[in-house]
């Protein structure tokens, strides 16, 4: 399946609970399962080359390129690699965020009158694992 942008791709093919996973233990953990094997990740970024640079050069600076090409000393299949995991990486935080921000607002636009306990569990850490889920 072809994708419109990166960014589509990635929310597509990873669940919340796996980006999740990616944000606390990174692509080199495993868990970003469609792109753990360099082929993987070249093929991603020969695909969305533009978007994926544009973005880490947003969001870090053209240092960050220069960074992870010389960690690799060279290698541009492990340049490749390393770009992709960073995208895919800030990518599920940034998303993760906004389906946190949301979720919380959602649960701080209810009606405490109507809703006094939920509001209150909402708040514990039980209440921000399992609400969160009914409101998706």
């Amino acid at each position: 399946m072809t994708f419109s942008s990166a960014i589509e791709s990635i929310k597509d093919t990873y669940s919340i609970e796996d980006l999740r996973e990616i944000v606390e233990h990174g692509c080199a953990s495993g868990v970003a399962h469609d792109h753990i094997y360099y082929a993987d990740c070249i093929k991603f970024y020969d695909t969305y080359e533009d978007e994926i640079t544009d973005y880490i050069v947003d969001n870090f600076g053209s240092e960050m390129l220069v960074e992870l090409f010389s960690n690799n000393e060279g290698n541009l299949r492990g340049y490749k690699n390393d770009l992709v995991w960073t995208f895919i990486e800030m990518n599920a935080s940034t998303i993760i965020e906004e389906i946190e921000d949301v979720t919380c607002q959602e649960l701080s636009d209810l009606d405490e009158e109507v809703y006094p306990n939920l509001t209150e569990l909402s708040n514990t850490d039980w209440g921000k694992d399992h609400l969160e889920i009914v409101t998706l």
